[in-house]
């Protein structure tokens, strides 16, 4: 039985999402020398919990429903994950416990709701990011939740559920880490880029000793051509071909 009740635990969660940008979870850990260095527990969504380390498994989708799709597909990564699902001992965060899935764990659904108030979850990866909120995490990292990629103009449903999620959560006082080549909250453009109407200067961040800023703006020499202009407010073209205003990084 997993215990949510919500307290100040003062853990740092690392929520893993299939996205790109989980590369660089990797990385960290690494360097650190280990996820144990980098956070408290790691929480992985769908078959990532068979590929790292993981302490929770988030896979909202009805397993029966994921059995339907693999009888159909039986070569399929969603049979092969429905197989592992029914053997892996981690527990499985999902909608509908079943006694042929050892391992399933029911969201708690309600008692979520009445914390957070809103019933706004459109993904998996938007249900972790949720229940990291309502037990009141100090810190939460995210990696591969991404949707939105610079050479691809379509995007994955579910960006905006989870900056949402993200948002609540940072209005509550969680720290909110994010890779820097992830589309999550604009982070792959960096601080300036995140900034709207700024393109005639160059903005310097400086963070203080008691954590605020200080902003120090230079006017710029060269200003974009009207045809980069144009480019930037031109949302029909694939993003990679929009002007980008220059990355400062915000690691």
């Amino acid at each position: 039985m997993i215990d949510f009740s919500v307290e100040k635990t003062g853990k740092h969660i690392a929520i893993l999402g299939l996205g790109p940008s989980v590369d660089q979870y990797l990385e960290i850990v690494k360097r650190q020398g280990g996820r144990s260095k980098f956070c408290d527990e790691v929480w992985s969504i769908n078959a990532l919990g068979d590929v790292f380390g993981s302490d929770l498994i988030f896979h909202m989708d009805d397993v029966r429903i994921q059995e339907i799709r693999a009888e159909a597909r039986p070569d399929s990564n969603i049979a092969a994950m429905v197989q592992w699902l029914k053997t892996t001992k981690t527990p499985v965060i999902t909608s509908r416990e079943y006694d042929d899935y050892p391992s399933l764990v029911a969201f708690p659904l309600e008692d979520v709701l009445n914390n957070l108030g809103h019933d706004y979850f459109n993904s998996t990866a938007a249900y972790a990011v949720a229940l990291a909120v309502h037990l009141d995490v100090e810190k939460l990292s995210i990696f591969g939740m991404d949707f939105t990629y610079k050479d691809v103009h379509d995007a994955e449903k579910g960006r905006a559920c989870v900056e949402f999620w993200l948002g609540v959560g940072h209005a509550r006082g969680i720290q909110i880490k994010l890779p820097t080549n992830t589309s999550m909250m604009d982070s792959d453009v960096g601080r300036v880029g995140r900034l709207y109407g700024y393109d005639t200067v160059d903005i310097e961040f400086n963070i203080l000793d008691d954590g605020s800023v200080k902003l120090e703006f230079t006017n710029r020499e060269n200003l974009p051509s009207a045809e980069e202009i144009e480019k930037a407010y031109d949302h029909s073209a694939p993003i990679k071909d929009q002007h980008v205003i220059p990355r400062v990084s915000n690691v």
